[in-house]
């Protein structure tokens, strides 16, 4: 009894050790990581005496803000920040409500009619709920983005669930949903968490709580030019054939990993198809990071700088030129 006692404290004691070295080993994995001048993309320039234009306002990750003076329409809405430690043990977590109050008062989101998550992970559409409720706004989306909303307690007259190309309209934009696919970074084609969430998301929950749902193309329509927002770098082939676009909103996230194949046929999909002459790269910052800093993710997650070296030469082999620019956090800028 006693040997098998020391042999079970000497396990436990091996395990220990081993865990104190990985978790020594990923930390400095972690500080390992390009800056974002390495992308090669310069930042546009923030919108000056934009009135009559039509803007958009990044706050990380996807989450975008387009205002054209009247109305507002925020895509994802995600100012939390869920540290990696959380993540990694799966630990339950909460929508940050002094960050979602700060950020709204901030940058004066008081006019916001729609909020559209391109698809239900948390670091697309965990906020949407508590945002909701300060307003108006209507949750545009799938099933589980509704089931997330109704977690939060958003009245039922503020939830509507779309089908593919169904549209709505919100003063001068139209609100398209196109059904898509998320980046395949699961195993075989699957993308991150996927399957469906089946009741209301009621938090603190797990990080895995946030099912994918459905993934979206979304088209912001308007009297001045359209915008395609692809949140993550996924498609389905042909489905935005009967779509135009002047820019092209698209994450990147993931996509070292997917091979330059694969980013090619990303490209056409979602950039020739729409005819866009813009494109505006999002989702390859570390959401780990608090919000307002962007940081690329550490290279053994992502490699971005691969990534934007692809999209470059995939970029200059246009016939008709594709211009690609980084978005400044937290200001606006003119779209068309």
């Amino acid at each position: 009894m006693k040997l098998l006692l020391r042999r079970i404290r000497t396990i436990a004691i091996l395990m220990a050790l081993l865990a104190v070295a990985a978790t020594v080993v990923l930390a400095r994995l972690w500080q390992n990581r390009a800056e974002l001048a390495d992308l090669g993309w310069s930042v546009a320039s923030p919108a000056e005496g934009a009135a009559g234009s039509v803007t958009v306002t990044w706050f990380g990750i996807s989450t975008l803000l387009f205002d054209d003076g009247q109305t507002q329409i925020l895509i994802d809405g995600t100012f939390t920040r869920v540290p990696l430690p959380s993540i990694l043990s799966l630990r339950r977590v909460s929508s940050d409500i002094a960050t979602i109050n700060y950020t709204l008062a901030e940058y004066r989101i008081n006019r916001l009619a729609a909020i559209v998550p391109v698809h239900s992970h948390f670091d697309h559409a965990m906020d949407v709920g508590h945002v909701a409720n300060r307003g108006s706004a209507v949750v545009l989306g799938s099933e589980s983005t509704a089931y997330v909303a109704r977690g939060a307690d958003v009245p039922v007259d503020q939830n509507q669930i779309l089908a593919s190309g169904e549209s709505r309209q919100f003063g001068d934009f139209t609100i398209t949903l196109v059904d898509s696919k998320h980046a395949p970074l699961g195993f075989g084609d699957n993308g991150w968490l996927p399957g469906a969430i089946e009741e209301p998301l009621v938090q603190p929950a797990r990080v895995t709580a946030w099912r994918e749902g459905v993934s979206y193309s979304v088209l912001i329509g308007h009297p001045r030019g359209t915008t395609l927002v692809q949140g993550s770098g996924g498609f389905i082939k042909d489905n935005l054939r009967d779509y135009s676009a002047d820019v092209v909103i698209l994450g990147i996230a993931g996509l070292a990993g997917l091979g330059r194949d694969y980013v090619d046929e990303l490209w056409r999909e979602t950039v020739t198809k729409v005819g866009a002459r813009r494109l505006f790269p999002v989702h390859y910052d570390d959401f780990t990071r608090p919000f307002g800093e962007i940081r690329l993710f550490p290279a053994v997650v992502d490699d971005a700088v691969q990534t934007s070296g692809w999209i470059n030469e995939i970029a200059s082999a246009e016939e008709t030129p594709v211009e690609i620019r980084l978005l400044p956090f937290g200001q606006p800028i003119a779209l068309y």
